[in-house]
């Protein structure tokens, strides 16, 4: 005698929870079996890379994500630093990566993620080797060749969210650039009251345009908002080759960040602050 069939509601509410149910049932499912590529595999471990506890693991995690993708940027930038490079090594392959980079992304990105590119997590390896690039440039004596990055960057995403302003202001001024700098100041004018970087290259602006009453009330704005940096303007203390990993404004850590790149600009103009006094 054949076995009874259960009971199974054709229609109404019943019958509509229970194809909801199934159908939720073979979502998880598929979901659950979906496989990863390798490329975001290997962006995984370029992240676990980033917080391994030794330099070994980093290393190791670095060169599996690159077995599973050759054009990962953060990788690729993990090994070069890793590789030790310096000057003109440096700058070719980091040239190279975001050659590649540029390749991964596509040309549709530059035109439909422009001016907005960090707001977009895919871009943002590619930005972080454009901004290794131009700090390459500027720490190799390359100014002109920085501010040509610093200003593409600031092209590709309006909004600064890794602040090369804070980098190209002092390369501007270090060029005798004012207007440009004026420009810079004026696009970010929060800036000048906020930032170290902003606020003392207000008074090098107002120095180098033969302003000195201008120049000297800026210096008050500049002491009052860090007056941490002034020692270092002047060589009664020297840039720490190790940086904080973060600072506050007006701390003695901004002072320390950001010394290095404002003397770019203030030693191109020996005697200009004891001017400003």
């Amino acid at each position: 005698m054949p076995k009874k069939k259960s009971e199974m509601p054709t229609d109404g509410p019943a019958a509509m929870r229970l194809l909801m149910e199934g159908l939720l049932r073979n979502l998880s499912r598929d979901h659950a079996n979906q496989k990863k590529s390798d490329k975001d595999r290997a962006q995984d471990l370029v992240y676990e890379a980033m917080e391994a506890r030794t330099a070994t693991d980093s290393f190791r995690l670095v060169n599996t994500a690159l077995e599973l993708d050759p054009s990962n940027v953060d990788a690729r930038l993990m090994r070069a630093d890793f590789r030790g490079l310096e000057g003109e090594a440096r700058i070719f392959e980091l040239k190279d990566i975001i050659a590649g980079g540029a390749k991964s992304l596509g040309k549709k990105a530059f035109k439909e993620l422009v001016p907005h590119f960090w707001g977009f997590v895919e871009t943002r390896p590619y930005m972080r080797a454009r901004q290794q690039l131009a700090e390459a440039y500027r720490v190799s004596g390359c100014i002109e060749e920085a501010v040509l990055e610093y200003n593409e960057m600031l092209a590709l995403n309006e909004n600064d969210n890794q602040g090369v302003r804070y980098e190209l202001l002092p390369c501007l001024l270090a060029l005798d650039r004012l207007e440009d700098a004026r420009k810079l100041m004026q696009r970010f004018e929060d800036d000048c009251t906020f930032s170290v970087v902003f606020t003392w290259c207000r008074v090098l602006e107002r120095h180098l345009a033969g302003d000195p009453d201008g120049a000297k009330t800026a210096l008050v704005t500049a002491r009052k908002q860090n007056p941490h940096m002034e020692a270092y303007l002047k060589g009664h203390r020297k840039p720490p080759k190790n940086l904080p990993s973060s600072c506050a404004e007006g701390s003695k850590e901004e002072a320390l960040t950001f010394a290095s790149v404002l003397l770019l600009a203030w030693k191109k103009y020996p005697g200009a602050l004891s001017a400003c006094v």
